[in-house]
């Protein structure tokens, strides 16, 4: 995107995030460029007052004027940067807001996404950079203003100066434009120079913070270790603190204090040669206005007001300068944000809505399918019937895409080739909110909130306290959850509340599972919820819901067999294919795939 237009871009997404912080922001620079000229213009005023010999109630009426002043813009400035500096921490929270907003309507497709999960790892450490995205943005236009209008200011305060400088007033080099031409000439090669030194400072600190981004991470890494008790046993047992001191003094103390004092050393002598230079142009700018004032062209009072002037000008480009050198840091970030919200999902859903209250049956008819960006089939022909009310366990090894299928049957993902049907109907038909109303899955990978307990079943901070308790008592852990201080109002672990119960990871399976109850959805689907659990727990727990959901359409998947054998039918797949369906007793009796695992796990068991 070209760079003039991304900025037009930020500054609109900031205005539509909060409309105050820009007139603030303005209302900011203005007060901070007039807050030094006030004191300037004075001093001259009254150099000039005792030089013509003023009465002392005009000193002093001046004085009081100077005084009034500086204190309004005191007290301005300090309400403006304070006010100025909320808004910035609002306009983060609403940036985050929206993306999390955008994140949550993204398609689970584009989240699994390798380059989409790199976008949002990349806007995620930028929040927690010095380089916050909008907020930084906005500081950084208060700096630009600032200096334009400190620039604004000085020329039409030095505009008579520069009439004097342009009118020859004798024959030598100083009393002639020449000098003022000069002058003006290295002024500007200044700002020139100045702007070029700090874009390279700046792409210096960019790279000195990715720098300190890559030693956090790996720092914060070895944190997370070292303060994980799962990974503590290993540590100790194993005697790992050599190897974890060697990889971090590697890592942390070599290679990243090489890599911050080469980008220091750059950084000194940039910044060192802009120190120079910016102390010759203001002999210079002295010298002309010395030269000047001593030829008598100008009084006292003047003397001082020009030279005052002058030196905000060189505020003013360095300024500038400075902030147009932090575009290299910003742009990409703002790119990066704008990519993620700009983000479209090539799914499409129809209108139909499912009735909930009749019944289903599935149908998969020569169903293939294909992850993005890879050329590997993880299924294969699929031709599957679950009628109305069925049981169905699905069976096989590690990806033999059993995983997947529960994927599909969800429409997380579209088929590659094939159609899946629910009453006959191509899923692609039903609507986003009527299909999602279908199903009640617990996945191998669920995730339990730092909610209170009763929020994470019933998915939501308004439950019905009849429904909750059912659903809690059929997973097996109200016991549990009345035991609490607070019952089912109590946070789980301690991420928002340090009062909140840390639960084990077998409890967490239970409310997963009576959030599947309380959804109360005609599809269910257990997919590996309980695989941490020991085979009799699992098959209790299994059989538990299989007796719950009796008429409801059921598919279980799970690596142990003996949890399964009470499904209607079995579906046993092999390296993305359906190799096997059948009833428990029917399959052992093929002498297929399904009995040589059967088999093989239940030698365990004798």
């Amino acid at each position: 995107m070209n760079k003039a237009k991304l900025v037009a871009k930020m500054y609109k997404e900031v205005q539509a995030l909060d409309k105050r912080l820009l007139p603030v922001t303005l209302l900011q620079a203005i007060s901070a460029s007039v807050k030094p000229f006030v004191n300037i213009w004075f001093t001259a005023k009254l150099l000039d007052l005792l030089e013509a010999s003023a009465p002392l109630a005009t000193l002093f009426f001046y004085i009081g004027i100077a005084v009034a002043l500086n204190f309004v813009l005191f007290f301005l400035t300090g309400f403006l940067d304070e006010y100025a500096e909320s808004l910035r921490g609002l306009l983060l929270d609403r940036e985050n807001r929206k993306m999390a907003e955008k994140l949550y309507e993204t398609s689970y497709e584009t989240l699994e996404d390798s380059d989409f999960k790199a976008l949002v790892h990349k806007h995620d450490e930028a929040a927690k950079s010095r380089w916050a995205r909008f907020p930084y943005f906005i500081w950084t236009t208060l700096r630009f203003l600032s200096g334009l209008f400190t620039l604004v200011i000085s020329v039409v305060i030095i505009l008579p100066l520069l009439k004097i400088g342009f009118t020859a007033t004798g024959s030598s080099f100083f009393e002639r434009p020449v000098f003022l031409v000069s002058l003006l000439g290295a002024i500007l090669l200044m700002a020139a120079m100045i702007l070029a030194a700090a874009v390279y400072i700046n792409r210096s600190y960019l790279a000195a913070n990715e720098a300190y981004a890559q030693l956090d991470r790996i720092f914060y890494c070895f944190l997370d270790i070292f303060g994980d008790y799962r990974t503590g046993k290993e540590i100790r047992l194993y005697k790992e603190q050599p190897l974890i001191d060697h990889i971090a003094t590697e890592k942390i103390l070599t290679e990243g204090e090489k890599t911050l004092r080469r980008i220091s050393m750059r950084t000194a002598k940039t910044s060192s040669f802009v120190a120079i230079l910016g102390a010759v142009v203001g002999f210079g700018v002295y010298l002309f206005i010395g030269v000047k004032g001593l030829f008598g062209l100008f009084g006292i009072g003047s003397l001082v007001l020009y030279c005052g002037s002058f030196m905000q000008i060189i505020n003013g480009i360095m300024l500038m300068a400075n902030t147009l050198g932090k575009l290299a840091e910003i742009l990409p970030l703002a790119d990066c944000y704008f990519s993620i919200l700009g983000k479209k999902s090539d799914m499409r859903y129809g209108s139909q809505t499912p009735d909930l209250n009749g019944d289903f049956e599935i149908e998969c008819k020569d169903v293939s399918f294909r992850y993005p960006k890879s050329t590997a089939y993880a299924l294969r022909h699929v031709d599957l019937h679950i009628r109305a009310g069925e049981h169905l366990a699905v069976v096989g090894r590690n990806g033999s895409g059993k995983t997947t299928l529960i994927k599909l049957l969800c429409r997380l993902y579209d088929v590659t080739e094939g159609e899946i049907l629910i009453n006959g109907v191509n899923i692609r038909e039903f609507s986003e909110e009527g299909l999602r109303r279908l199903w009640a899955v617990v996945f191998q990978d669920f995730q339990i909130f730092s909610v209170p307990a009763a929020h994470n079943v019933a998915a939501s901070d308004r439950y019905d306290e009849a429904r909750l308790h059912e659903a809690l008592e059929k997973a097996d852990c109200l016991a549990r959850i009345r035991e609490m201080p607070q019952g089912a109002e109590t946070y789980l672990y301690k991420d928002l509340d340090p009062a909140g119960v840390e639960i084990s990871g077998g409890e967490a399976q239970k409310l997963a599972l009576a959030r599947a109850l309380y959804k109360d959805a005609p599809i269910v689907i257990l997919d590996e919820p309980t695989a941490a659990l020991d085979p009799i727990a699992e098959h209790e727990i299994y059989s538990r819901f299989h007796s719950f959901v009796q008429n409801k359409t059921a598919i279980y998947i799970s690596h142990r067999l003996s949890s399964c054998v009470f499904c209607d039918k079995i579906a046993v797949f092999d390296h993305g294919r359906l190799v096997e369906t059948g009833t428990h007793t029917e399959l052992l009796q093929n002498d297929g795939q399904y009995a040589k695992l059967w088999n093989a796990q239940a030698q365990y068991y004798r």
